[in-house]
């Protein structure tokens, strides 16, 4: 028996060697990248939201994305010196305490820093040591390095008595009866009343204790293990231990009405007071602590007021944080704790869970043991000795001696559950079995199995044991031969949903026939999810999750505009509420599509890595966890452990505002203080640009926070994303005066509570005002009004002097004429033979008399309209006609009706000497006795043709007629044609505008 007893301890003592699990490990502590950097020693929140932390080179606010130094927010009073600064102290009226080696100081909510008289001003020591707001909220203990504890108002003036203090402290509590409680470095502690008087003093043998009250208002002194009850004389009463004693050691400690959070060396414990009369604090959960870099330590803990830890050592650089709350998704270990990337996992029929993966080949872990490290898996190999890599399991006995069909990166398998034996089953078409599987899975109401490849969709034939292309009743080819099928989802009723790059399809099996889905939101499909209500929900690679309607209508459901950290969704995990879990390449988000709600999870709350592989999910039949698998391991998640809302609903501030300007004075950042009201923006042209700088406060990681922004009265009013940006840049708007409107929402979903509006007041250079506009236009109107009247005034003038003239030709000169014309046919006929001289006389009176009718008509103001024209056109080819006795015909049939039309005087001049010309040529060069055609229409404006009979007119006299009429065609801006045409010779002129 002493044998067996001895084996049975020995086994004992290597089981955890042998597999066990491991120590929990520190998931979930985010580095705080802006606030590692600095050499911290204090944290604190204030009322706004907004933390500001003492470091030991002064003071900086943190909206979480930027630092701002105290300096930088002061308006008025002395500047901070680059000092240490141990505390800091927010009253709930917005001010805040400093206390530095230098001093003590106060920060008002308009800017104003002061500094504060110490307890003993002629003290060689100015540090302050202790900083706490008495229950009253009406004043505010001070200590003072080695001096002692100094009552102040909240005015900043000390009052009552100071209560001396000899060694270092550590902190002053004032408990909620109004009396203190001190604690010193080396561990003692004293309990002061308000007075100074000593009420009794305690010590620790080996940890430091922390005074805390309970929901009763008794006093328990904590350690890092243990809780004790305060008695006489000095006396500790052990009353509830946590830990094993004999490792007590630093301690902080945070005072919450649900319960203290302690910071050990390790681990942070969060304790909760148990109900009834008696309440005592009892161990609710813990969670490890990231790793140090140095054995000297001295924790901070910080607690700010929507639940979040802040942890940091005042020795080193560094500040992690995280959600106080217990750890709803574990990372599972590896062999030798190694990174490993999931391809996919499944529940084997003894309960042990099976994972397959990358570089680790086959995992497996224990019924009993959700969060032990998984371990390598010898039986499940490949006849050729290769680990295959499992891209999907059919969990159900479909093949021969009860095997379960897989598909494997290359080939597909059969496995045998019980002895983990793996075969290839064979691909009809392909020798090789390369089809290069991709997704495998099961359609409930016939049993078949389909598979999705790089080279088409297969089936598995159980009759002849071999997987085959699916080919359509009738077709004499596959139908999807060549195609990659990412993914498939049938549903039930003879249809299959298959994603591919292309996009989405819906096959029917019976018939063949595909309906595609042809939207650029299903491009790059990869996962479906197929709903029990009937939607289709589709991860895409570039373009987030779209889905199909149960009617049929196709439309993106969520992109990065909405929240969706990474645009490439790899997998789709549905979980009681109606919630889809998203694996995507920079987090795990839950998505609500009832109410749009948006959570993004990272390695913030445990992830191994941000990255999850395609496909890698699994629902966990034994506890419906579940399984998402990453690049760096498999995680397991508890959604109905997820926290729920935060007690403090964030809020949208507006911290900062650059507006860039010629003038580099002008173009700084203006920091915005918490009092301040919202500034009224301005784009001008000395102000094109202006940058406002937002953060939500209350956020577990503000650097996911999402922000939202619209312009009202430009784009319709549509919100834009901004997405993680925390700066919205304000440029290019047309001039008016529009209303700038912010919302956010946390990374986990959660609204702000408030949304920020600003006037903005958009004005232009002078050149590009409405004022400068409608001068300009007035100044053009002026201009054109004047111009036309000049021009009428012009033109009347120009009337006016014309009918003058012909007046002044007709009674003068015509008159003349008349005159000498006739006096010239009296001799003419009473000349008995009357001389050759005399004939020619009578003729050229005549030829004077027409030449100077013709002056009159030009320049007559009554005759320009194109029935003056006509008629003076018929006048001539009447006289013309009578002279020669040839035969002229006139074609006006094309003219209209009304002969008012007005033609200008250079039109009707040019278009009549042009006439003449033309008629003179054609009876000097046509044949003898032959018709001479003239046609007169208004096309477009104006045409004139005459035709007639004969050779093309000679080169000496003619030439010269023909470059009159060229010259004169050209002065219109006229078409014009001359030349033969059949039979004869035509001129054409054609006015076009």
């Amino acid at each position: 028996m002493k044998i067996w007893r001895r084996i049975l301890l020995l086994l004992a003592a290597l089981l955890p060697l042998l597999g066990g699990a491991e120590p929990p490990r520190a998931a979930g502590w985010l580095p705080d990248e802006a606030l590692s950097g600095l050499m911290l020693r204090t944290l604190v929140q204030a009322p706004g939201g907004l933390l500001w932390a003492g470091t030991d080179d002064g003071v900086y606010r943190y909206d979480g994305n930027t630092l701002v130094s105290i300096n930088d927010l002061r308006r008025t009073g002395p500047a901070l010196p680059t000092v240490p600064c141990n505390l800091l102290l927010a009253l709930p009226d917005g001010q805040l305490w400093l206390g530095t080696d230098a001093g003590l100081f106060r920060f008002l909510p308009n800017g104003r820093l002061e500094a504060l008289p110490l307890p003993r001003l002629r003290s060689a020591t100015r540090d302050v040591k202790g900083l706490a707001l008495a229950p009253d909220n009406q004043h505010v203990w001070v200590t003072q390095g080695r001096v002692g504890v100094q009552a102040y108002t909240l005015n900043g003036r000390p009052t009552g008595p100071l209560l001396p203090q000899l060694e270092e402290v550590y902190e002053t509590w004032p408990a909620p009866d109004g009396s203190l409680w001190v604690v010193g470095l080396k561990g003692n502690i004293r309990h002061l009343a308000p007075n100074g008087r000593l009420l009794g003093t305690w010590r620790h043998p080996q940890s430091r204790l922390c005074p805390v009250a309970d929901p009763k208002g008794r006093i328990w002194l904590l350690s890092d293990c243990a809780a004790y009850r305060p008695g006489p004389a000095g006396q500790l009463v052990a009353v509830v231990r946590w830990a094993d004693p004999r490792h007590e050691n630093w301690l902080d400690i945070n005072r919450r009405p649900t319960g203290p959070t302690l910071l050990c060396r390790e681990l942070v414990r969060q304790l909760e007071w148990t109900a009834g009369p008696d309440p005592h604090p009892q161990m609710q959960f813990e969670l490890p602590l990231p790793p140090w870099p140095t054995a000297g330590w001295s924790g901070r803990l910080h607690t700010d007021r929507s639940g979040n830890w802040w942890v940091f050592d005042s020795n080193t650089r560094g500040c992690w944080q995280r959600t106080a709350s217990p750890v709803f998704i574990r990372g599972l270990a590896g062999p030798g704790g190694t990174p490993y990337s999931v391809r996919t996992s499944v529940r084997l029929p003894d309960g042990r869970l099976l994972v397959s993966t990358y570089e680790a080949g086959l995992l497996t872990q224990a019924r009993d043991s959700p969060l032990a490290p998984l371990r390598p898996w010898a039986v499940g190999m490949l006849p050729t000795g290769n680990v295959p890599i499992i891209m999907g399991m059919v969990p159900a006995p479909l093949g021969p001696d009860r095997d379960w069909l897989m598909g494997g990166a290359t080939p597909f398998l059969r496995f045998n559950p019980q002895t983990g034996r793996l075969r290839e089953v064979p691909v009809q078409g392909l020798p090789q079995n390369n089809a290069g599987v991709l997704s495998l899975c099961r359609d409930a109401a016939t049993g078949r199995v389909w598979g999705g490849t790089r080279t088409g969709l297969y089936w598995y034939d159980p009759a002849r044991e071999t997987f085959r292309p699916y080919q359509a009743p009738g077709a004499t080819q596959p139908v999807l031969a060549g195609r990659i099928i990412e993914d498939i989802a049938p549903d039930g009723r003879g249809h299959l949903w298959l994603a591919t790059p292309e996009g989405v399809e819906r096959l029917n099996l019976a018939s063949g026939a595909r309906q595609v889905i042809r939207s650029a939101a299903f491009t790059g499909a990869r996962c479906l999810y197929l709903a029990p209500e009937g939607r289709l929900w589709v991860g895409t690679r570039a373009h987030g999750l779209a889905v199909v309607e149960p009617d049929g209508r196709a439309h993106a459901a969520l992109s990065r505009g909405q929240g969706l950290p990474n645009a490439s969704v790899a997998t789709i995990t549905p979980s009681p509420g109606g919630y889809l879990w998203l694996g995507t390449y920079q987090g795990l988000v839950r998505y609500r599509p009832a109410t749009s709600q948006l959570a993004v999870f990272t390695t913030a709350q445990g992830l191994l890595s941000d990255e999850c592989n395609a496909r890698a999910a699994y629902i966990d039949p034994l506890d419906g966890s579940l399984l998402i698998g990453g690049v760096a391991g498999l995680h397991r998640v508890w959604p109905a452990q997820v926290p729920g809302p935060r007690p403090v609903r964030p809020r949208l501030l507006l911290t900062g505002l650059t507006a860039l300007s010629a003038s580099a004075e002008a173009s700084r950042t203006r920091h915005l203080l918490a009092a301040e009201a919202l500034p009224a923006l301005r784009l001008a042209p000395d102000v094109p640009l202006v940058d406002l700088h937002l953060a939500l406060t209350d956020d577990f990681d503000a650097r996911r926070a999402r922000y939202f922004y619209r312009v009202r009265g430009w784009l319709a009013d549509r919100w834009l994303g901004l997405g993680n940006e925390s700066r919205l840049r304000l440029q290019g708007l047309p001039p008016g005066q529009y209303t700038v409107e912010v919302r956010a929402e946390t990374s986990q979903g959660v609204p702000a509570a408030n949304t920020l509006r600003l006037p903005l007041t958009v004005t232009a250079t002078w050149w590009n005002r409405p004022l400068t506009w409608l001068l300009a236009g007035l100044v053009v109107v002026a201009f054109v009004y004047f111009w036309q009247r000049t021009r009428l005034q012009r033109m009347r003038q120009e009337t006016t002097l014309r009918a003058r003239l012909a007046a002044d030709l007709h009674d003068e000169v015509g008159a003349l004429l008349t005159r000498v014309t006739m006096q010239a046919e009296m001799l003419h006929e009473l000349a008995p033979g009357p001389a050759p001289r005399l004939a020619l006389l009578v003729e050229d009176s005549r030829a004077a008399a027409s030449t100077v009718r013709d002056i009159i008509w030009s320049v007559d103001t009554a005759a320009d309209t194109l029935g003056a024209l006509t008629d003076r056109i018929r006048d001539y080819l009447d006289a013309t006609a009578r002279a020669t006795g040839r035969t002229l015909l006139f074609d006006d049939a094309d003219l209209p009706t009304s002969p008012d039309r007005s033609l200008a005087p250079a039109v009707r001049q040019h278009v009549y000497l042009i006439f003449k010309e033309a008629v003179n040529n054609a009876l000097k060069y046509s044949q003898p006795n032959s018709p001479i055609n003239i046609m007169l229409c208004c096309y477009p404006l104006l045409e004139l043709r005459v035709s007639s009979q004969g050779e093309a007119p000679a080169t000496s006299r003619a030439g010269q007629g023909l470059r009159n009429i060229r010259h004169r065609a050209k002065l219109l801006n006229a078409e014009l044609g001359l030349g033969p045409v059949p039979g004869g010779w035509q001129v054409r002129l054609r006015l076009l505008a």
